[in-house]
């Protein structure tokens, strides 16, 4: 096997400043106890040490930012970044508290290469914004504290010759990257042992009488000498996430930050499925009261963060919003396979209803989703009952330009509720009759007050204006303009 290690050295407070609006300019720590536990660059080069209390990292720099640790935050967020780790080996162990381990041998074709996966794993963690150091060792353990020491350079293996032994990789790794108890570190720094393989070199049966058996089965786990079952994750089946901000933000502008994140994280958990996203449902949670929730409904199965954050902005200017906002999710309630337009034998891309569908989409935002409506077809010869409308995307559409689908003959896109009575002289007959009978009788009189029987007669006209129109005649001899063609 061949395990990869991500170790986050700033998770917890990657995690806090990734819930502020914009970049973070400034020094910033992350506070555990009263003492600082993590800091980003700009605290390190004020010489912010780890340890010291926040008192004192207040004088060096008295406008530093500062965030209380939330480990369940940094669980929460360890485990945003294990699924995203699975898109590259279905084998991914999170090793709480900031680092994930992968065995990922049999995905090295796949991705071309070790160096290749390696990197593409390391770009992905940038792009969400944290910062990650990586290796690989035949052990999960190794990985592990070589990722912690930040030995693991870049991956060079080729996959066919002999990987490091554990031994040799470990060379010069200090001990406070493993995962002994702190009282055994200070007992082996008294005796002068600092450094793994020092620690690795001493008889094992000394070390099991002074230390007990606890260290003597890391040490053989570290090293390959006795198996280390990892338990793996299941990916969810349903999205759900959310962003609890550190503060109360107002106003619907201060909602698009949280608002982009959830989208762009939806849109990666989507692609990695090969699904898209049919219904959204946002809840914005306030400081006190009840919350607010807001749906927003596709045509068609959409998966780029861009199309979510623009309809969810229309509901979002159309909605109540809580003075004080302290929270916001997204869940992902109907998805379905998403598929692409494909190109024809002879390389031509095939007609999309793509655009139909985003102008659906942004009509039922603005007016919502009752004012929107598709039409489709039913099993009916009678005119009036050959459609129904349903609701914008529900299922393919009779999207008529006036050429008909019934038996071959024309049939108008607007009929008129009642049909019109006319003077069939003002109108000039192309074509028919075609008859349709059967199906009125049901009523003793139709909407106009004539009888209607059980025949009609319709052709195909056009009136003195110009306009192309659809009369029909009764067995009586009453015309009724009935509809116009497009």
């Amino acid at each position: 096997m061949l395990w990869l290690a991500l170790h986050f050295p700033r998770l917890g407070l990657e995690e806090r400043l990734d819930t502020l609006d914009g970049d973070a300019t400034g020094a910033a720590v992350l506070v555990a106890d009263n003492r600082v536990v993590q800091v980003n660059e700009q605290a390190r080069q004020a010489e912010i040490v780890l340890g010291s209390t926040l008192a004192t990292a207040n004088s060096i720099r008295p406008e530093l930012n500062h965030f209380n640790r939330d480990p369940a935050a940094e669980r929460e967020r360890l485990g945003r970044l294990a699924e995203m780790a699975y898109r590259y080996t279905p084998t991914v162990s999170p090793a709480p508290p900031d680092a994930l381990l992968l065995e990922v041998r049999g995905s090295l074709r796949l991705f071309g290469g070790l160096k290749a996966l390696a990197g593409e794993l390391a770009g992905e963690c940038r792009r969400l914004g944290h910062e990650q150091s990586l290796a690989v060792a035949i052990t999960p353990l190794a990985a592990l504290v070589l990722a912690r020491a930040g030995m693991g350079d870049s991956p060079t293996w080729d996959g066919t010759s002999p990987f490091p032994v554990v031994r040799t990789a470990l060379q010069g790794v200090p001990l406070a990257c493993s995962d002994l108890p702190p009282r055994d570190l200070e007992r082996l720094a008294n005796m002068g042992i600092t450094r793994i393989d020092e620690l690795l070199k001493l008889p094992l049966r000394e070390l099991g009488k002074r230390f007990g058996p606890a260290l003597i089965d890391y040490l053989a786990r570290l090293t390959g000498q006795k198996a280390d079952p990892r338990a793996f994750i299941e990916p969810h089946e349903r999205f759900q996430s959310s962003v609890h901000l550190l503060e109360p933000v107002r106003g619907k502008d201060a909602l698009l930050f949280p608002m982009r994140k959830l989208a762009a994280e939806l849109a990666r958990w989507l692609a990695r499925r090969q699904f898209g996203a049919r219904l959204l449902t946002w809840t914005v949670k306030p400081l006190t009261g009840p919350a607010v929730v807001l749906t927003v409904e596709f045509a068609q199965p959409r998966r780029d963060d861009q199309s979510f954050l623009t309809l969810s902005r229309l509901k979002l200017d159309g909605a109540d919003m809580p003075g004080e906002v302290m929270s916001i999710s997204l869940r992902a309630d109907f998805v379905a396979p998403f598929t692409t337009a494909l190109a024809d034998l002879w390389g031509m891309t095939e007609p999309s209803s793509a655009t139909h569908a985003e102008l659906v989409d942004l009509l039922a935002a603005k007016l919502g989703s009752a004012a929107v409506r598709d039409l489709s077809a039913l099993d009916d010869h009678r005119p009036e009952c050959a459609w129904r409308a349903e609701q914008a995307g529900a299922r393919a559409a009779v999207r008529a330009s006036g050429n008909g689908l019934a038996m071959g003959h024309s049939r108008p896109l607007w009929l008129l509720d009642p049909p019109k009575p006319v003077d069939a002289g003002f109108f000039e007959l192309v074509s028919g009759p075609e008859r349709i009978e059967t199906g009125w009788w049901g009523r003793d009189r139709d909407a106009v007050g004539s009888v209607s029987g059980g025949l009609r007669d319709y052709y195909v006209a056009y009136s003195r204006h110009g306009a192309k129109c659809w009369l029909y005649r009764e067995q009586n001899e009453r015309w009724f303009l009935h509809g116009y063609f497009s």
